[in-house]
C-alpha cells in the first residue's frame, strides 16, 4: 500500500472541484460502531454484514442519494491531484474508478470533471478467472450489464493498459479504518490490487467507514476512504 501524500499543496486542474482541503486525517467523519458479529468465522461474518450493508444502501431515499453523489464530486480535485502528484511527468494523469450498480455510490459526477480536465480515466471489464481488462472511459460510452458479473460494463470503447493508472478508485460495502476493503465478495479487485503499489482509494458513505471489518488474508488494504464528506486516510496495521 502506497503511503498518502503528507497534506499535500494541491495542484489546480482546471474544472475540477477542489473540496475544502487536501487529505488530511479527520476529514471525513469518525470511524462508525464496529461491525457486529466480526469475530468467529471471518467468512460467516463477512457474508452478514454484507446483507446488512446491502439492505442499508437500498433504504436510501434518491434525494440522499443524489446529495450524496454532489458531495463525492465536491471533492473530485483532490484525488486528481493525488493522481497528478504520482504520475510520471509530461503525461496526463490516470484515475481507474468504477460504473456503479443501482445502490452503489456514484463516482461518475467525479470521472465526468476528470475527463473535461483532460485526464484519462479507465472503468473495469470483468474477464474469466477474476481478472478485470480496462476501458477509456467518455461520457458517452455505452454501458450494459456485465456477463460475469452482475454490474454496468462498458461496451465497446478503447483498451487501456492497466500499467500507466496512477490511482484507483474502488468500490466498497464498507472499508475498515486500517484499510480492509469489504467488496460484494467476487475476488476481482483483490485480484486486480494484489502486488500493486498504486494509490487506492474506496468510495462509501459516511457511515460505511467502520472501526473493524472482518477480513481474511487475500483482502486487498487501501489508502484512503472517499466519502461525501471528504477523503480520509486510513492506516494498515
Amino acid at each position: 500500500m502506497q503511503p498518502t501524500p503528507e497534506s499535500p499543496a494541491p495542484q489546480h486542474v482546471p474544472g475540477v472541484a477542489t473540496g475544502a482541503s487536501s487529505l488530511p486525517d479527520g476529514a471525513a467523519r469518525p470511524g462508525a460502531p464496529a461491525a457486529s458479529g466480526v469475530g468467529g468465522e471471518p467468512g460467516a461474518a463477512k457474508a452478514a454484514l454484507r446483507s446488512a450493508l446491502r439492505a442499508r444502501r437500498r433504504a436510501v431515499e434518491p434525494g440522499q442519494r443524489e446529495a450524496e453523489r454532489r458531495g463525492w464530486a465536491a471533492w473530485a480535485g483532490q484525488l486528481a491531484a493525488w493522481a497528478l502528484a504520482a504520475a510520471p511527468p509530461g503525461r496526463p494523469a490516470c484515475l481507474a474508478a468504477y460504473l456503479p450498480a443501482a445502490s452503489e455510490p456514484d463516482p461518475t459526477a467525479a470521472m465526468a470533471q476528470w475527463h473535461a480536465a483532460g485526464l484519462n480515466v479507465l472503468v473495469p471489464l470483468s474477464l474469466p478467472g477474476r481478472r478485470l481488462a480496462w476501458v477509456r472511459w467518455t461520457p458517452e460510452l455505452r454501458v450494459a450489464r456485465g456477463a460475469l458479473a452482475p454490474v454496468p460494463e462498458p461496451v465497446g470503447g478503447e483498451p487501456a493498459d492497466p500499467a500507466g493508472i496512477d490511482l484507483v478508485v474502488v468500490p466498497a460495502l464498507a472499508v475498515g479504518t486500517d484499510g480492509t476493503r469489504l467488496g460484494q465478495g467476487g475476488g476481482f479487485y483483490d485480484s486486480f490490487l494484489a502486488g500493486r503499489a498504486t494509490p487506492t482509494v474506496a468510495c462509501v458513505r459516511s457511515d460505511e467507514v467502520l472501526d473493524i471489518v472482518p477480513s481474511e488474508a487475500w483482502d486487498a488494504r487501501l489508502d484512503a476512504a472517499w466519502t461525501p464528506e471528504g477523503l480520509r486516510r486510513l492506516s494498515a496495521v
